[in-house]
């Protein structure tokens, strides 16, 4: 099919014009599902059909405000007719007041920041400033957990098995310990447990690194690897763990930053703070921008130590002026506690689905940062990825996109995620809950 042979309206209403020549011209280094959206309106977007899909997956993980947010989109008109773009050699408005604003919610003794552009080379970033601040290279990272795809930031991911075939050695010095994944134990403890997974890892860290590694480098709560939520006790444990070897604790918040869990950040909800935290996504509301997040003391011995960060796109005043005005609305509309209303009731809908049908497994995760893991019965507990697909391919003809569904490995192959924006309505909520239940019975 050509173009030539259709007109602009033809082009513009038909989805599989737009499929075909996507496959003729783009490579297809990741798969995409049949669908060709045009626009967007808080938790609702259209194809180029017409049609109307709740969208549970907040665009990548990164439309915290919903789409088209009338606020965010009135400073992005202000700041393109401002400043799109300067040198890093010189500073811009919004980039300090961003920093001001992410001192005021973050806690302490958390206090600088700097800014990148994506997830990936936010983590890439904060590797460089724990190694020139401590001295040591070493890195300890979790299973199952997910970083990026640049060359540090995947040699400390492992959420997919088979991912690293072909790309030769990554970076040295890298361990692994298990993830605190409670449903499907690898120690058969049961809650309240002794943490057999953390002694395992202590002696990890002692026999396959020097003791004393340059940091630990976890998510908070796993996104790509099946959100994958830790108990309190195991998250203070890891906290001791890193003082008691002097390694910094580097918490990646791509997916759980910026309300998304209830609070600003999900570590919050333990009671401890990392050393360094980065955090990308729902930062800029659909603008890549990521901020790296530390203290005085890291910030201004590792610059003295010699670190020093650049990029074309460090903080440019297009990305802070966006991300100011997407912090802004999440304070003004009180989003956090949004998050935590809007996520209890979409969590008790699922655990209500979870005693109907049998291959739903487990229920988890906090404020709207959810998973819903599919599997072929309770009694086996084994992944079922083929339902999986099924399910969110047919929520998703119905007008409901979902997390997960596409063959790459990801998303915990078998765990649906669900991750609305924090705008969503209570009847939204309940539309997308009648949706799954009528599915579920029919895969």
């Amino acid at each position: 099919m050509q173009a030539k042979n259709l007109n602009r309206e033809e082009i513009t209403m038909n989805n599989d014009y737009w499929v075909k020549l996507d496959r003729k011209y783009r490579a297809q280094v990741r798969k995409t599902r049949s669908i060709v959206l045009e626009k967007g309106k808080g938790v609702e977007v259209w194809d180029v059909e017409g049609k109307k899909y709740l969208d549970f997956e907040s665009g990548q993980m990164a439309m915290a405000t919903g789409h088209s947010h009338p606020a965010v989109l009135k400073r992005i008109r202000e700041q393109i007719e401002l400043l799109m773009q300067n040198s890093i050699r010189v500073l811009n408005i919004p980039r300090v007041l961003l920093s001001k604003k992410l001192s005021e919610i973050v806690p302490d003794p958390l206090a600088k920041s700097f800014f990148l552009s994506t997830g990936s080379e936010s983590v890439e970033a904060s590797l460089r400033l724990a190694k020139k601040y401590t001295g040591r290279f070493e890195v300890v990272s979790l299973l199952r957990g997910y970083h990026g795809r640049t060359a540090g930031s995947q040699s400390y991911t492992s959420n997919s098995r088979g991912a690293r075939t072909g790309y030769g050695p990554l970076l040295p010095g890298s361990a692994f310990i298990p993830a605190p994944y409670c449903y499907r134990c690898a120690f058969n403890e049961t809650l309240p447990c002794n943490l057999s997974c953390l002694s395992y890892a202590e002696d990890v860290i002692d026999r396959t690194t020097s003791g004393q590694p340059a940091a630990m480098l976890i998510e908070i709560m796993q996104g790509v690897g099946g959100t994958i939520v830790p108990p309190a006790d195991w998250v203070r444990r890891l906290r001791q763990i890193c003082n008691e070897r002097e390694m910094l604790l580097i918490i990646d918040e791509s997916l759980t930053g910026m309300g998304r869990t209830g609070k600003w950040f999900g570590f919050e909800h333990y009671g401890i703070v990392p050393d360094i935290l980065t955090t990308s996504k729902a930062l800029g509301q659909g603008v890549p921008v990521a901020a790296v997040i530390t203290t005085d003391d890291i910030a201004e011995r590792a610059v003295a130590n010699g670190f020093d960060q650049g990029a074309t796109h460090m903080g440019d005043s297009f990305q802070c002026a966006v991300a100011l005005a997407n912090i802004e609305v999440i304070e003004r509309e009180n989003l956090l506690a949004k998050s935590i209303s809007m996520g209890a009731l979409l969590k008790k809908g699922l655990e209500d689905l979870q005693t109907k049908f049998e291959i739903v497994g487990d229920v988890r995760g906090k404020g709207l940062f959810l998973g819903m893991e599919i599997i072929e019965s309770r009694a086996s507990r084994r992944p079922d990825p083929d339902r999986t697909i099924k399910l969110v391919t047919e929520c998703e003809d119905r007008g409901l996109l979902l997390g997960g569904g596409i063959p790459t490995g990801g998303l915990g192959t078998n765990t649906v995620r669900l991750c609305p924006p924090l705008v969503i309505t209570e009847e939204q909520v309940g539309i997308a809950l009648n949706i799954i239940e009528d599915v579920l019975p029919k895969i």
